[in-house]
């Protein structure tokens, strides 16, 4: 089941078209319903990706004061980042261009939550169609929407395609 959410006074030309993945089963179904939308479009689609923050930091165990700021580990970023490429990715890019979509791929850590990557980086490259699964990896499901859908879909600037 697919949803499309867009406000009646939005353009209905999609050029840039992002779809956000977790790795999970329902962001892969996402990632192959916007490679169909891109293709019926002619868009370049762009598949993005938001590195869990518990990734981002070292979390050391003397590291208990609030006033030391934790610190960003290379090492675990980069091995996170080859292996969303590798496991994720890969995929994609192959399924895109065998139906002759443009393709490219982003890992992005640096805002708040999930959420608001999401929202930032689509403002930031002027996408004008979000694709994101309904469901995915974050703990706790919501009845119908997962927390992440539902985020984007309550603070997106272009219309959202959900997909189920």
């Amino acid at each position: 089941m697919t949803f499309f959410i867009m406000r009646s006074e939005m353009h209905t030309k999609f050029d840039k078209i992002m779809v956000a993945i977790d790795g999970s089963e329902e962001s892969m179904h996402a990632a192959n319903c916007a490679i169909g939308v891109a293709k019926k479009y002619d868009a370049r689609l762009t598949v993005l990706t938001v590195l869990p923050q518990e990734l981002r930091y070292d979390y050391e165990i003397d590291q208990v004061d609030p006033e030391i700021p934790m610190t960003p580990v290379k090492g675990v970023i980069e091995l996170s980042r080859m292996e969303i490429e590798a496991k994720w990715f890969r995929a994609i890019k192959k399924n895109a261009l065998a139906s002759n979509v443009r393709i490219e791929t982003e890992v992005v850590m640096e805002g708040k939550s999930v959420v608001s990557d999401i929202i930032e980086y689509s403002k930031k490259q002027s996408i004008n169609l979000i694709v994101i699964g309904t469901k995915g990896k974050t703990g706790l499901r919501r009845l119908l929407l997962g927390s992440v859908s539902q985020g984007v879909l309550a603070y997106a600037h272009c219309p959202v395609l959900l997909v189920r």
